[in-house]
């Protein structure tokens, strides 16, 4: 059986800074119709930070959709000032940790929530961190704290419910795999 499903129409219902919503008219693979929320979503990029304790950088900051303070890997949309994800990361890796990496890795990419919502996160890894003396601001809506967490720690936050991002689990566990495996990251070209 063809599981695709094909678009008949799309009405726009809002379009955000960051988000547009649309109701679609679709055909399903019987034939039949059905409508679909689609939300699309600004791409982001993720940084798996690692220092030289190995320790994990995450920021503290709070998230009206869920009401509530969250840990989070160091992330942020691709925006107009980026020519990419990797320029993304780099600068989110500034703006809220206050490092630059001497190295990166992309480890994947990934929808978030494909059943409603196309955002895609491209995430990184780097290590050999340098504190920047002269760190690029927040955003002027942003507020956040950034701290280092072992992996011990990381996750025992998870068991725990301290940790709900899941994009920032997701980080942990690939961080985790690649310790288990004792894989090493290879140096890149950029």
């Amino acid at each position: 059986m063809d599981l695709k499903e094909t678009e008949i129409s799309s009405q726009p219902i809002f379009k955000g800074r960051i988000v547009d919503l649309s109701v679609r008219t679709i055909e399903l693979p019987n034939g039949e119709t059905a409508t679909r929320e689609v939300v699309k979503h600004q791409p982001a990029s993720a940084v798996i930070a690692i220092n030289d304790k190995k320790q994990m950088l995450l920021v503290k900051q709070w998230r009206e959709a869920i009401k509530q303070l969250t840990l989070e890997v160091p992330a942020g949309l691709v925006d107009s000032t980026d020519a990419s994800p990797l320029d993304a990361m780099k600068r989110e890796l500034n703006e809220e940790g206050g490092y630059r990496a001497e190295y990166w890795e992309k480890v994947t990419e990934f929808y978030t929530s494909p059943g409603f919502a196309d955002e895609k996160i491209h995430l990184f890894y780097c290590d050999t961190l340098t504190k920047l003396e002269d760190k690029r601001s927040l955003d002027e809506d942003e507020f956040l704290i950034a701290s280092w967490y072992g992996l011990d720690d990381l996750k025992k936050l998870i068991s725990e419910g301290k940790i709900v991002d899941l994009k920032t689990i997701f980080a942990i566990t690939f961080w985790e795999n690649m310790l288990l495996n004792g894989k090493q990251v290879k140096e890149n070209d950029d």
